[in-house]
């Protein structure tokens, strides 16, 4: 297609012009310039185009066939250059990456002001932490927010909120109980390479606690589905989760929670940019954030 562009271009003008002379000083070339770029043309589609007469040119029948080809490809060519030129101008969106409870719970409620913050669009990505990283280190996103926190020369993990871990039941429970209360229950839980799992047995075996003691009678592999099993479930049982994925379960009483006694169940959750990303933007939304939560 390309092969063609200027040479079409060439035709259109000698056709405007209706002479090769005049055609030249248009387009600023010479007159064999103009010459060897319609021969090239009718050697490429295989057609006689435009006949040479005294007093100007004539297209031939199938020059004016293709005549009106010529015009579509031009005026195709002339919509891909305003594309082309819109795209140089097109402001493109801040793209946040976050973990499923942060992305689904935490940030919707401020995109809209982080949006006025720095006057631009933002994309909100809601992935697993290890792609939401990999993506920030690909630079598909901007700025990211984690659950956890890796060693990575490259990034800066800024703590931002304490994210409470509660156990809580489809049915009432005490206030705060003993950890040794909690053996009594039957537990659904998380699969065992869950961010939050491990969080809560890390915290635990500070307190020479051990989550393989709880009667755990099946697992779900995701936060949503563990919410709806205890919701749905006539039996109750226990399970772990960040409150603010079900806090508002937790306000219409359809779940409820408790707390263990002298053990502070909550772990950091991080805003994550590169190092070298000192752009303004970054900043407000990182200062923001920061003061606000």
């Amino acid at each position: 297609m390309f092969r063609y562009l200027d040479k079409i271009e060439t035709f259109l003008v000698v056709y405007e012009t209706k002479s090769f002379s005049k055609a030249s000083k248009k387009l600023n070339v010479s007159q064999p310039a103009v010459t060897q770029k319609i021969q090239q043309l009718e050697k490429l589609v295989g057609l006689t185009l435009i006949e040479r007469k005294k007093n100007g040119i004539l297209l031939t029948k199938k020059g004016e066939e293709f005549l009106k080809l010529a015009f579509e490809i031009d005026d195709t060519m002339k919509q891909y250059i305003k594309k082309i030129e819109n795209l140089k101008t097109k402001i493109s969106p801040f793209i946040i990456g976050a973990s499923s409870t942060i992305g689904n719970y935490i940030l919707p409620t401020y995109i809209p002001y982080l949006k006025n913050l720095i006057n631009m669009e933002i994309n909100l990505v809601v992935k697993n932490n290890t792609l939401i990283i990999e993506h920030l280190l690909n630079n598909k996103i901007n700025l990211a927010f984690t659950s956890i926190q890796i060693d990575n020369p490259i990034l800066e993990f800024i703590p931002f909120k304490k994210d409470k871990i509660v156990f809580f039941s489809n049915k009432p429970l005490p206030s705060s109980m003993e950890f040794e209360d909690l053996l009594k229950f039957e537990f659904i839980c998380r699969e065992d390479d869950s961010v939050l799992k491990n969080e809560v047995s890390k915290i635990l075996k500070k307190y020479n606690k051990d989550c393989s003691n709880f009667n755990i009678t099946s697992y779900v592999g995701h936060s949503t589905a563990l919410k709806f099993t205890l919701l749905n479930s006539p039996k109750q049982y226990i399970s772990l989760t960040s409150y603010e994925t079900i806090k508002h379960y937790i306000k219409t009483n359809q779940l409820f929670i408790t707390q263990l006694k002298n053990i502070n169940l909550e772990r950091n959750l991080y805003i994550v940019r590169k190092k070298d990303d000192n752009s303004y933007n970054t900043q407000q939304i990182i200062n923001y954030l920061k003061e606000l939560l």
